[in-house]
């Protein structure tokens, strides 16, 4: 049997074929080095970062809100009847603070009927006492419906009045019927609402 030398192509390629296992070979053994290496090190890196000192500490905090709460007293301040021309009544409200801030207030009145805007309120500081009403003025007598002290409306109005927290002070209020009144207003009874509107003054 007589071999037929191949083409200088053929002889190349089965000389690379030959050869490829052994470099492949070589590259895996490259490859597990490597990666032992890595290994090796990522571990050192592990049980260097499990060996350091840690501590921790923490703080807690409690947060409580205010209150705004007015009150007036007594809630019935006024019952008076067979009022004449001429005639007034005083009665004496005290306005607390029983909240934990500041506050401002205002006082608006709604009356009804005729008589309610015929009927005055004035209104001043403790004094002597209010029979006296010798205090200072804090409303001028002005139609008993619709009467005003400072303003409802958020923020600092002109004539509001402002209260600490868990303090009161007292007012004198004077309601009374014109002389003037005439005969049309015989036998006419007025209720009368007084509102106290109190807001925050911090931050306001």
């Amino acid at each position: 049997m007589r071999l037929e030398k191949g083409t200088n192509t053929e002889m190349t390629a089965l000389t690379n074929a030959a050869r490829l296992p052994g470099r492949l070979s070589r590259q895996q053994r490259l490859a597990m080095a490597a990666l032992a290496i890595l290994t090796a090190v990522s571990l050192g890196a592990g049980a260097t970062s499990l060996a350091l000192f840690t501590d921790s500490a923490a703080s807690t905090g409690t947060f409580t809100s205010g209150t705004v709460d007015i009150t007036s007293d007594p809630t019935v301040a006024f019952t008076v009847a067979a009022m004449m021309p001429g005639d007034d009544n005083t009665q004496a409200l005290t306005i607390a603070n029983a909240g934990t801030g500041a506050l401002r207030y205002s006082l608006t009145t709604v009356a009804t009927n005729v008589l309610g805007d015929t009927l005055t309120l004035t209104v001043r500081t403790f004094g002597t006492d209010c029979a006296t009403f010798d205090g200072t003025t804090v409303l001028a007598a002005t139609a008993l419906d619709g009467a005003a002290i400072g303003s409802p409306a958020q923020g600092a109005d002109a004539g509001d009045r402002v209260l600490a927290a868990a303090s009161s002070e007292v007012l004198c209020f004077r309601v009374s019927l014109p002389l003037a009144t005439g005969n049309a207003l015989q036998g006419i009874s007025s209720s009368v609402t007084f509102t106290f509107d109190a807001e925050q003054t911090s931050n306001n």
